[in-house]
């Protein structure tokens, strides 16, 4: 039975390559994802970057691994770590006026839960996702 998913697309402003680069810059995913300090890269096939989410001395880290990158186009990122597990299929697409396509497609897990267990929280991560993709893809305001 495979793990509870989740579907997001978003229109972002910015040429595809202008988008990738955001939505895989490390440090753009830890100033959107709350409690989150997100380190390793640079990005690329079989690399390995973790997500520390902790209040205080209480924590865990969400470990991962790039299992596709094709620039500007697609990357799949496998959650290898404890307690989550899953996969993440994003894809960029060029879109009208000067915008881009984000696809993400997620399914996730959580180490000695079942799935119909962890299926219920399925919109309340589906919406944290939504929000912190759309501050990390945002073009970064002038100066």
């Amino acid at each position: 039975m495979p793990h509870p998913a989740f579907d997001l697309s978003l229109s972002v402003r910015g040429a595809r390559e202008e988008v990738w680069e955001r939505l895989w810059d490390l440090d753009r995913h830890t100033a959107a994802v709350p409690l989150t300090v997100v380190t390793g890269g640079p990005l690329g096939p079989g690399s390995r970057f973790v997500g520390r989410t902790a209040l205080g001395p209480v924590g865990f880290d969400d470990v991962m691994v790039v299992r596709e990158w094709d620039p500007p186009r697609r990357c799949v990122v496998e959650k290898v770590g404890t307690p989550l597990r899953g996969t993440i299929v994003a894809t960029l697409q060029p879109d009208t006026h000067g915008r881009t396509r984000v696809r993400w497609r997620q399914s996730f897990a959580v180490t000695r839960l079942p799935d119909r267990l962890v299926a219920l929280a399925r919109p309340a991560v589906r919406t944290a996702y939504l929000l912190a993709l759309r501050r990390i893809t945002r073009p970064a305001r002038p100066v």
